[in-house]
């Protein structure tokens, strides 16, 4: 019987401290070894989500299969293959559509047969029932954590960047034009001034564009830059660093015709 293996992981950090790409191919050789079957192929998918259409490894697997490169599809589990019921099923009859068999280890299921298959679809709905809560967990973990004014993703104003271990750190030049345009103000320039004085001195926005009034207005109107967050409609204590004090953006804001909020 020639045989092909299935191993994925969604995280790097699920891959060294979970049931990692390694330790899935290891449960898939002792099976085919003791089915005394030949390893054709070993698909390996780094960093992909079990709810993601975007698996590349996945799509050369279903089209060997169709090409008849193998008999039998062997995967650690069932939660390895999708998330979900639906994705599940459908690429079980992807693949017994081109006559391969389909076996999970860690279940001990055999979807040849009726009972197996009987089985798949049970533990599927198991799988996609932990997926839920492992997302709902993480949902309630980002909610707690921008409660307390910490980073949870997505887009970061001029003047910070996220490091390699998703934290939000200062760019240090950035950080001195921010400075700038905010002690510009204080002094009683105006915004048509300062950028205009941003582009004649040829200050390098950050995606090379030019500098607009509208962008310079939303940084003096940003309480990022004062280490504040917006978290349910109220200003909360940020984790990162400020680039400018409370005293210097309540001024700017004043002066930029906005009453400024008040500060936790």
């Amino acid at each position: 019987m020639r045989a092909a293996g299935y191993v994925r992981v969604s995280q790097e950090r699920a891959a060294r401290n979970g049931y990692g790409l390694d330790a899935q191919e290891a449960d898939i050789r002792r099976f085919v070894e003791y089915k005394n079957w030949e390893l054709i192929e070993l698909y390996r998918e780094e960093g992909a989500s079990g709810y993601s259409k975007d698996r590349p490894e996945l799509d050369r697997l279903l089209a060997d299969a169709k090409d008849g490169k193998f008999d039998a599809v062997v995967f650690p589990s069932i939660d390895r293959v999708g998330r979900s019921v639906r994705d599940v099923i459908d690429i079980d009859n992807a693949l017994r559509n081109t006559g391969v068999d389909i076996v999970f280890v860690r279940e001990g299921v055999d979807t040849s047969t009726p009972t197996g298959e009987f089985f798949e679809i049970i533990m599927a709905s198991i799988a996609q029932f932990e997926g839920r809560i492992v997302c709902d967990r993480l949902s309630k973990g980002k909610r707690q954590k921008a409660s307390r004014g910490g980073y949870t993703g997505g887009w970061l104003p001029y003047g910070y960047r996220r490091s390699d271990k998703g934290r939000v750190e200062v760019v240090p030049e950035e950080a001195k034009t921010v400075k700038r345009i905010f002690r510009w103000v204080a002094k009683g320039q105006s915004i048509k001034s300062i950028t205009r004085r941003l582009r004649e001195g040829k200050v390098p926005t950050r995606n090379g564009g030019t500098w607009s009034r509208s962008t310079v207005r939303g940084m003096l109107r940003n309480p990022f830059y004062a280490g504040r967050v917006e978290f349910e409609d109220k200003l909360v204590r940020a984790q990162h660093k400020a680039t400018v004090s409370m005293a210097r953006f309540s001024e700017c804001n004043w002066r930029d015709g906005q009453k400024p909020r008040k500060f936790p």
